[in-house]
Formats: structure tokens, sequence, C-alpha cells
């Protein structure tokens, strides 16, 4: 996952032409996959795209949200939470007749 949370659609870098890059898409797979096709097909074929600017990997993403960030990772790790599934983030309980951790919303 991305640091603001929008995936990183774009050439690869300046230097390899033809290699392209969509990542950073979480629990968002099959939505942002579409948006990834639509706007690496326009970069692939020339086309302007208004969108290229937010996707871009290159993006200026502001300090303030690095602090938030930061600050929501100590917060974490600072707190205790309830055990949390890594997918969806769902509630994990144990279940002690399979020994494993089983998820519930």
């Amino acid at each position: 996952m991305t640091l603001d949370d929008i995936p990183y659609i774009e050439r690869y870098s300046n230097n390899t032409e033809g290699l392209y890059v969509a990542t950073g898409f979480n629990k968002w797979g099959m939505t942002s996959s579409m948006v990834a096709a639509w706007l690496l097909t326009d970069l692939i074929c020339g086309r302007q795209n208004d969108y290229a600017d937010l996707f871009s990997p290159s993006r200026s993403i502001l300090k303030l949200q690095l602090f938030i960030n930061g600050l929501n990772a100590a917060a974490g790790i600072l707190v205790p939470t309830k055990r949390r599934c890594p997918h969806m983030g769902c509630s994990l309980k144990w279940n002690s007749a399979e020994r494993t951790w089983d998820g519930y919303k």
C-alpha cells in the first residue's frame, strides 16, 4: 500500500521504454485494476489522461501526510488492539478445535 493510499500507475522509469507499473491496490484490486488498464492504455498509446498525475509514483506527498502516517504507526505499536486479518482487517478469534485464527466481522 502506498503512503497516501492511492495506487502507483505509470511508466516504471524514464529510462525503461515500454515497461509500466501498477501497484499499491491493497484490497481495491478489482476496481483499481480497471483504472490501471484505462490509464496504462492511454500512456502506451500516447494519449493525454487527466488522471495520470494523480496516480504517478513521482507525485508529491505532503509532509503532513507522512507525519500523520508516522503517528498512526506509532499508535498502533503502543496501543494493544484485537488481532486483525492482514487481508481485510477484520477481527480474529482463536479456533481451538483447528488451532487457527479465524476471521469474523
